[in-house]
């Protein structure tokens, strides 16, 4: 059974040139438009989860510089909408990446090169697929409005990305982690927020979420918002996890 997490609540300023990262660690990074998450597999590999928004270009590539010398061993996005694809032809034309998992709904809005189509994984079923020997994406997808949902998992820890409206039967897993990106249609209700019932709730949202917050409060489950030069850590370790927040030195 996975144990309660063990919360590190301290702002640490840190400057570019030392950021170190747990062996195995999910970071949520503010952008000022889009989502964007890093999974560190290993000192040596990562896995991006969406790209930001075009106007996030400079934010990512000075974050994916940082990050040279682990190899991208692939790039999921969770929603193609412009919020999650932005920089994705960007990275695959500049970086070397083995693979893309897509939801293949309206694949138009994600572009991907012509010569990368072969490392393409389009998710267009309910499905488990392997991104390492011990993690894996969880894909559940309703074929009644093609609208796919997405997670990421260990079998003891779980990440959801909350991307729209679930159906009743469509999840049944305890979630430690809940991701609100920005994308102002998924709007969450209190009968999804119960199926799900996280632990902690990491929310990307511009404009008023305050009714988000009593939703939270409502069901006892802890509340971090991104904001500019603040990111959330997750250190993912064999029977527990600990969340921390990192301030960027400006």
């Amino acid at each position: 059974m996975f144990k309660r997490i063990i919360f590190i609540l301290i702002l640490t300023l840190v400057g570019t040139e030392s950021i170190i990262f747990a062996q195995e660690e999910l970071v949520f990074e503010p952008l000022s438009s889009g989502n964007f998450a890093v999974m560190h597999l290993s000192k040596e590999e990562k896995v991006i989860i969406n790209t930001g928004s075009s106007n996030s270009r400079k934010e990512i590539i000075n974050y994916l510089n940082e990050l040279e010398d682990q190899r991208i061993k692939g790039i999921l996005i969770t929603s193609v909408n412009a919020r999650n694809c932005g920089n994705l032809s960007y990275i695959l034309n500049q970086y070397d990446v083995d693979q893309l998992y897509l939801p293949k709904h309206n694949t138009e809005l994600c572009k991907v090169p012509k010569d990368f189509q072969n490392q393409t994984y389009y998710l267009s079923k309910n499905e488990r697929i392997a991104i390492s020997s011990r993690y894996y994406i969880d894909h559940v997808y309703n074929k009644n409005d093609g609208s796919s949902h997405v997670a990421i998992s260990n079998g003891n820890f779980v990440c959801y990305w909350y991307e729209g409206n679930l159906k009743t039967s469509q999840w049944d897993k305890q979630t430690q982690v809940m991701f609100l990106p920005d994308n102002p249609s998924a709007n969450l209700t209190e009968e999804d927020l119960e199926m799900l019932n996280p632990e902690v709730a990491i929310i990307n949202r511009r404009g008023e979420i305050q009714p988000l917050i009593e939703m939270f409060q409502k069901q006892w489950v802890d509340i971090y918002a991104l904001r500019k030069g603040v990111s959330a850590h997750i250190n993912i370790m064999q029977e527990e996890y600990e969340l921390y927040l990192k301030r960027e030195e400006s």
